[in-house]
């Protein structure tokens, strides 16, 4: 992808360097020009890096170019050898810098953090523009060498699972019904999440990842290990209540709770990877209710299990469903399109988009806001946990291994 036969040194670039710029040199060549400097990529440029490939057969580092420094004068040393990197489809994006040895290697964890602090943390292929830079160095001046320009292509290890569980006082605080309060996916950003609900300021949430609940779920209490739960990064804990706060993820079971400003309904925003949150408050805190919220779909219909207040009272709060939130089991044995239709009234509906089979269901569109009166959803063959919120009308689709 890159290689320099020759080149020639170019006046120190404050906003590509660390080193003090040269005072007497400005637009000049301090060192002179030095045959026989050469970067060739290696193959595995422009090929996709999968970091879970390389975790599995424990390789902490890949190669992504060879250097040859031909003859260096003397005095002169080659240093800060990097590369810039920016998404290849956000060209408004301000470029990251990334460290490489003189010999091309970098870490897989900074080729990590290069994709989390873009993209997050899903395990999708993520491509970069990158430029190849290095400085010659003499005492306390240095020059900018330009080594080429090159693609990169890295597929992050999926660390998590993108499935984020609610467990605390905003439901039944059982384990068992984390299961049934998956937390929605900010579409931009895929380490933001929300759950909207009624909170009732006191011990209200910590998350967990579908991944570490799957682990523990069917331990006896004794035995369970609570310490990849996400909670309260504050002092003081459950007792702090303000509307933004540090998330923090614990060590222990003892990890408080957070809780809400006050009760009433919100919507709870957490960003994973700046490990924060904060609380929305709905400005109508008193949403419809209804009876029953069903899934429907040609020749069928199921009925969502949920916590609601009705005709003035709580409903089936030992099952753990939040206010305002559904849940269901849905086995399909074919391609299916449905919607969400409330007290078996088709006439209030949700759905999604303007023509049928618009939101086709997969790993990357497993959630999507739902709109009254939109239209059918495709959901392809097999087991899925089913959500449902008829506040912000978002619906979940989630697989079931």
């Amino acid at each position: 992808m890159f290689v320099i036969a020759g080149w020639s040194l170019i006046s120190c670039d404050e906003s590509h360097d660390d080193y003090t710029m040269p005072t007497n040199y400005e637009q000049e060549e301090v060192f002179g020009e030095i045959e026989g400097f050469e970067a060739t990529a290696t193959s595995i440029i422009g090929n996709n890096i999968n970091l879970d490939t390389l975790t599995k057969y424990d390789i902490d580092s890949v190669q992504l170019f060879t250097l040859k420094k031909g003859n260096l004068p003397n005095g002169i040393t080659l240093g800060n050898v990097r590369f810039e990197a920016w998404p290849s489809n956000k060209s408004e994006y301000i470029s990251t810098k990334v460290t490489v040895s003189e010999n091309g290697w970098v870490k897989k964890d900074t080729l990590a953090k290069l994709v989390y602090s873009f993209y997050g943390k899903k395990a999708t292929e993520r491509i970069f523009n990158a430029k190849l830079y290095a400085n010659a160095i003499k005492g306390t001046e240095a020059q900018l060498i330009e080594l080429g320009a090159f693609l990169l292509k890295i597929t992050p290890q999926e660390v998590e699972n993108p499935y984020y569980y609610v467990y605390g006082n905003a439901i039944s605080n059982k384990r068992a019904d984390a299961e049934k309060t998956v937390m929605t996916p900010d579409p931009e950003n895929d380490v933001v999440y929300s759950y909207t609900t009624y909170y009732v300021s006191m011990g209200d949430i910590k998350i967990w990842n579908s991944k570490y609940w799957m682990a523990e779920k069917d331990k006896d209490d004794e035995d369970v290990d609570y310490s990849m739960l996400y909670g309260s990064g504050e002092a003081t804990g459950q007792n702090y209540k303000k509307e933004t706060g540090n998330l923090a993820q614990g060590v222990t079971g003892e990890m408080p709770f957070i809780s809400s400003p006050s009760k009433g309904y919100y919507t709870f925003i957490v960003n994973l990877e700046d490990r924060n949150y904060k609380w929305v408050k709905l400005e109508n805190q008193t949403p419809s209710c209804y009876d029953v919220i069903s899934v429907t779909g040609s020749g069928f219909s199921y009925d969502m299990e949920g916590t609601d207040y009705v005709s003035g009272y709580k409903t089936n709060m030992a099952k753990g469903i939040t206010h305002h939130n559904w849940f269901v089991k849905l086995t399909l044995s074919a391609d299916t399109q449905l919607k969400f239709t409330a007290n078996h009234d088709a006439s209030i509906n949700w759905g999604f988009g303007s023509a049928d089979g618009e939101w086709t269901v997969n790993d990357d569109r497993w959630a999507n806001p739902c709109t009254t009166d939109g239209m059918m959803i495709t959901v392809p063959e097999g087991k899925y946990n089913v959500y449902f919120c008829d506040i912000t009308g978002v619906a979940h689709f989630v697989p079931i291994d």
